[in-house]
């Protein structure tokens, strides 16, 4: 089992229950773009910033948040990578309740079982689209921040382009949320009960370190490859449509698993009149592929 440091996890989250050192990790990260070109802020600076009169105060917030979120270099202050993080995470509105939601909504999708419209939903800061009768098409973990100035219908596209990203990532043994090491693995036994595509062939994406653990069909373990990109841009179709539709790669492609080992997995897309085959090893890297 992982150490998870959880002594000294305790009084690094400690030091974030004060508001004025947020307000100090949110001074320094609006000053990230400006101060490398600048100057990073002085005490005295950062004090004027935060909007602390009492300088006793204010060095005994600052002092809390040394060495994990904020660095003091040659008599200035710099945000560490973590403060950047939870800066993101709170303008994100990933800490708030669940009062953003967006009821059902029909999407341009239709259920490949029985052709019913696919509908789409927004709640517990998960996007959902999914057929009525016969389940999900994606669960996807998505902040409040994306619906702020966003239609439904735009976040669906984003998701699935963001998450063509990370299995990009993912083929590169990089996990896309904590950066550690992951990667897939093959053949999965069984899926949810609640997965539209429960009769093809499913991978495992997996983080070593963090929570990252969810099957994907073989065919989605080649998206984002520039051949893939190449072949549906051709046709004017975009990476959702690689995902979802008429036009899903699990949809169109045929994978088979050869005895042999390598390659471990063929991938052979058919689309329209084109047709591409992508040779995968056991770990799904792409060793080779051809039209």
């Amino acid at each position: 089992m992982a150490d998870t440091g959880s002594s000294s996890n305790d009084s690094t989250y400690a030091a974030l229950t004060d508001e004025t050192r947020i307000r100090i990790l949110f001074a320094l990260a609006d000053q990230y773009a400006d101060a490398w070109s600048a100057e990073w802020p002085s005490f005295s600076e950062l004090r004027e910033q935060v909007g602390v009169e009492d300088t006793s105060r204010f060095s005994y917030h600052l002092d809390e948040l040394q060495d994990d979120f904020v660095r003091k270099v040659d008599g200035t202050y710099r945000p560490r990578v973590a403060t950047l993080e939870i800066v993101s995470t709170i303008r994100a509105r990933t800490y708030e309740d669940d009062t953003v939601t967006v009821d059902q909504q029909q999407t341009d999708y239709e259920c490949p079982y029985c052709e019913e419209t696919l509908v789409a939903s927004y709640h517990h800061h998960q996007l959902y689209v999914g057929c009525p009768s016969h389940g999900a098409a994606i669960a996807y973990p998505t902040p409040p921040r994306a619906l702020a100035d966003r239609t439904l219908e735009d976040v669906i596209d984003l998701s699935f382009r963001k998450h063509a990203c990370d299995v990009r990532l993912f083929r590169d043994n990089v996990c896309p949320h904590c950066w550690g090491t992951a990667g897939f693995s093959f053949p999965r036994d069984s899926v949810p009960d609640s997965y539209l595509l429960d009769d093809v062939a499913y991978a495992t994406a997996k983080c070593d370190t963090c929570w990252v653990s969810y099957p994907i069909p073989i065919a989605h373990t080649v998206l984002g490859h520039p051949a893939v990109e190449t072949l549906y841009s051709r046709h004017g179709l975009s990476p959702t449509d690689a995902q979802i539709g008429p036009h899903d790669l699990a949809r169109i492609s045929e994978v088979s698993l050869p005895d042999s080992k390598s390659p471990a997995a063929k991938v052979s897309i058919e689309l329209h009149t084109d047709s591409l085959v992508l040779e995968l090893d056991e770990s799904c890297h792409i060793i080779d592929w051809q039209r």
